[in-house]
């Protein structure tokens, strides 16, 4: 675990929406663990209300299966509002990331669940990068 301590180099504020609490809190205190900022949302109606009250989010994190809005429709409507911010679709099902939903959501990157740590602080990492140098 000491290498992936030491490869994330920059510090995100990240918006975690996920629906079953064991997953959203351990997600979020494994990103929380590694100095980054954490907010979660339990769904998508939540989380685009977290969205709107608060600034400086570098990553969204939505799981695609949601009660109400699903992940896609998060996407869209974050997308809608910062065309630039990286979104990431968590997702237990297979997704066709060649396919028009996908393409047409404004989802940045595909991370399959269950979700491997050193993958995800990998990506944030990524992601941050991208964000914070244009």
């Amino acid at each position: 675990m000491s290498e992936t301590v030491a490869s994330v180099r920059a510090k995100a504020k990240v918006l975690v929406v996920e629906d079953e609490g064991s997953v959203r809190d351990a997600l979020m205190r494994i990103l929380a663990s590694y100095g980054h900022t954490v907010v979660g949302a339990e769904d998508g109606e939540a989380a685009l209300a977290v969205y709107e009250a608060e600034v400086g989010f570098q990553i969204v994190m939505t799981d695609l299966s949601l009660p109400g809005k699903s992940g896609w429709d998060v996407a869209r409507a974050i997308r809608k509002k910062d065309p630039d911010i990286p979104i990431v679709l968590l997702s237990g099902w297979d997704v066709d990331e060649s396919g028009d939903e996908y393409r047409g959501s404004g989802v940045s990157r595909l991370l399959p669940k269950p979700v491997k740590i050193k993958e995800m602080l990998a990506l944030v990492d990524e992601l941050v990068h991208k964000v914070t140098e244009g």
